[in-house]
């Protein structure tokens, strides 16, 4: 069985595997089919408070990896980087692929009608035009590119916090 990378999983889970206090408060999606691009936009990475140590050296030895998870199979990596952008902690990973079934490890579905489907887990913005909503899952042509913006269903008793403060205090 292959192991689906949730897109709003944090950077971390494309690099090591193991449990990190990590994660992106929401996660742009862009899948260019004519460059066969794929790019993840990670914004604003938080923890739990009293785990900033254990997200900040997760993250760092995410950003030491040269390569992908070895469930990300048919996937390249392109680039990956982490920035500061108004207080928080953003990531961008850009993937490359020679055939869209590869995206199956990103947690897409290949369907016989030559679509492909996301199924709604999280909160998820359309910011194109392809893109069908049904009951559980989205549909997209796979000639067209998709964009869209993913934020996780968070319990209300979750307290989150900002790494930046923590990430910054590190110099990495």
């Amino acid at each position: 069985m292959v192991e689906v990378k949730s897109l709003v999983m944090a950077i971390i889970s494309f690099f090591i595997q193991g449990e990190v206090p990590l994660v992106s408060t929401d996660t742009v999606f862009f899948v260019d089919v004519e460059s066969k691009t794929i790019t993840i936009e990670q914004h604003n990475l938080s923890t739990i408070k009293g785990q900033e140590e254990a997200a900040t050296v997760g993250l760092k030895l995410a950003m030491e990896q040269t390569s992908l998870d070895d469930s990300l199979q048919g996937l390249t990596l392109i680039s990956k980087k982490i920035y500061e952008k108004d207080n928080t902690l953003n990531a961008t990973i850009k993937l490359s692929y020679n055939s869209i079934k590869y995206i199956t490890s990103l947690g897409f579905h290949l369907n016989t009608d030559g679509t492909y489907a996301y199924y709604k887990n999280n909160t998820i913005e359309l910011l194109t035009d392809n893109g069908v909503e049904e009951e559980h899952q989205y549909n997209f042509k796979a000639d067209q590119n998709i964009k869209f913006k993913i934020t996780p269903i968070i319990y209300k008793d979750v307290k989150l916090i900002s790494l930046a403060p923590a990430w910054n205090k590190k110099q990495y």
